[in-house]
């Protein structure tokens, strides 16, 4: 491996690991958030409302900012860097500001106004607990809502902006700080009366927040906005034509999860929160690692592409692939292992009831078997759109989002709500397995071997690390009572580090490059320092 490579290789790492690390405490406190709500409201039609009023802004964000940034405005700003004309850049990505602006500030305006007629498309009402007086309160959910969608498009541009410098830094201090704020603002407004309404304005506060700390780095480097809206600049053209696609592939990935939340509103009372609840807990892998992987990496995917420099690409690729599943496996295998303590752990005290504890478990182990599928899908993404390939990905989520619905509608008949979360899975696994198939056809072999001895090695290591695990679980319960909230933590923290610990050494006896090169850095850096 050449001297340019390594340090290509050091950089990826370096940038996941700030991701991992900000993703980390921005997920946990994001837990810590749902926690202290769940505790004080349980799984109830106020969560539900809470929950319902999340969908549309949500939506918004993720459809309009969310793909469509990384799609689309990271690889022409990154050309513009790479190529070193600043100004046209400068003024790509101040046009883009600029019309994401305005078209948000014309989202939230609608969704003011409309929010009674919006719900209903996205929410089931026709339940028993959706009194009047639970429609009502979502309404006005939303609407507060709604004000958090101005600043986090906003937030968005500017975090892409800094990406396309390599600068993870602010970005990843911004989440943390949300969430913290989202909290602070919460509870202090829980303790004036305001019920669940508090912890909306927190949200809306936290993305002002979240936006006040990308901006001040920003003009550190450099970046000079401007007050123009060019259409006819190239660099926005190929936007457009990049940002389309992706558009509709971004909206169809999201309507996977509207349409797990709408059937799931239409059951008994608290489903629709246990659902919401189960499906963050699924992503807290898939956002600390798989998308700091993903995102990491693609920079430079990108740069490599420009430079036609084919087969570094399919390194970062490979190595991302294999990175994801020896990290995310082991977290879906033994979460599905402990997922009653876990769950025991966390969300029982307070006002919840401990008949949600084994519902709530049940719909977590549904929604782990597609983890792998969902961590590995963000790389094969970032593959195509490095190589500036929009379309395939859009054809690819259409069909996987009329698979989910026909897989939800026979599964939630014969199994009810983890009917509707193990059709989530499959749609998840099939998403990748098909992805993975056409990218391969556009870019030639992707050291296929490699990922697949990786993948193979993984397995047994996880193997071995469930029924370890499930044999320290029987082993702990029988000769320590879980009653206390002490006991239930330090059960879950030694299950982890008993499965974490097997993982490893056996991944050591199996000799796993994916681990060896990460203690490697560790090395070379604890020598150096």
């Amino acid at each position: 491996m050449s001297e340019k490579t390594k340090n290509a290789q050091a950089g990826v790492m370096k940038a996941a690991g700030i991701l991992v690390i900000a993703n980390f405490l921005s997920s946990i406190l994001g837990y810590v958030r749902d926690i202290i709500i769940s505790s004080v409201f349980d799984m109830s039609s106020a969560t539900d409302a809470y929950n319902a009023a999340f969908t549309i802004p949500d939506t918004i964000y993720t459809i309009l900012v969310g793909g469509g940034l990384s799609a689309a405005f990271i690889p022409v700003f990154s050309g513009y860097i790479a190529e070193k004309k600043y100004e046209d850049g400068y003024r790509m990505a101040s046009t883009i500001l600029n019309i994401v602006a305005i078209v948000a500030a014309v989202f939230c305006v609608i969704g003011e106004i409309f929010a009674p007629q919006l719900l209903p498309v996205f929410v089931d009402f026709s339940g028993d607990h959706w009194t009047p007086e639970m429609i009502e309160l979502t309404v006005t959910l939303t609407r507060i809502m709604f004000f958090q969608c101005f600043f986090m498009c906003l937030t968005g541009i500017c975090m892409g902006i800094l990406q396309s410098y390599k600068d993870f830094t602010p970005p990843s201090i911004g989440s943390v700080l949300y969430n913290i704020t989202i909290i602070g603002v919460g509870v202090f407004l829980l303790t004036l009366g305001t019920g669940i309404a508090g912890f909306c304005v927190g949200v809306v506060t936290g993305s002002i927040v979240n936006l006040c700390v990308q901006i001040l780095p920003i003009y550190k480097h450099n970046f000079k906005y401007q007050r123009v809206i060019d259409l006819d600049h190239d660099g926005v053209k190929q936007f457009f034509k990049l940002f389309g696609p992706a558009l509709i592939g971004v909206a169809v990935t999201q309507l996977n999860l509207i349409v797990n939340r709408r059937f799931a509103s239409g059951l008994d009372k608290g489903i629709l929160s246990n659902m919401v609840q189960a499906q963050r807990i699924m992503q807290l892998p898939i956002n600390i690692f798989a998308y700091a992987i993903a995102m990491s990496i693609f920079p430079t995917m990108v740069e490599h592409f420009a430079t036609d420099n084919m087969e570094e690409y399919r390194r970062d690729l490979s190595l991302g692939f294999r990175n994801v599943t020896f990290v995310i496996l082991p977290c879906a295998v033994g979460i599905i292992a402990i997922r009653v303590p876990l769950i025991r752990a966390i969300y029982l005290q307070g006002n919840f009831s401990p008949e949600n504890v084994p519902i709530l478990a049940t719909l977590l182990a549904f929604y782990c078997i597609g983890m792998i599928g969902y961590s590995a899908r963000q790389v094969a993404l970032q593959g195509f759109y490095a190589v500036k390939e929009t379309r395939t990905p859009v054809a690819i989520n259409v069909f996987i989002l009329c698979l989910n619905i026909l897989l939800t509608v026979i599964f939630v008949r014969l199994w009810g709500a983890n009917g509707i979360a193990l059709a989530y899975s499959m749609a998840g696994l099939a998403s990748v397995t098909t992805q993975t198939f056409f990218l391969h056809r556009k870019v030639g072999r992707i050291n296929g071997t490699e990922i697949r001895d990786s993948v193979l090695k993984c397995a047994i290591c996880c193997a071995v690390m469930f029924i370890v695990t499930t044999a320290g679980i029987i082993i702990f319960e029988h000769n320590i009572s879980v009653e206390t909230k002490t006991n239930q933590l330090l059960e879950v923290l030694s299950l982890v580090a008993l499965g974490g610990l097997t993982y490893v050494m056996m991944a050591l006896v199996l000799k796993m490059q994916e681990l060896t090169s990460i203690l490697a850095v560790f090395k070379r850096k604890f020598l150096h320092r």
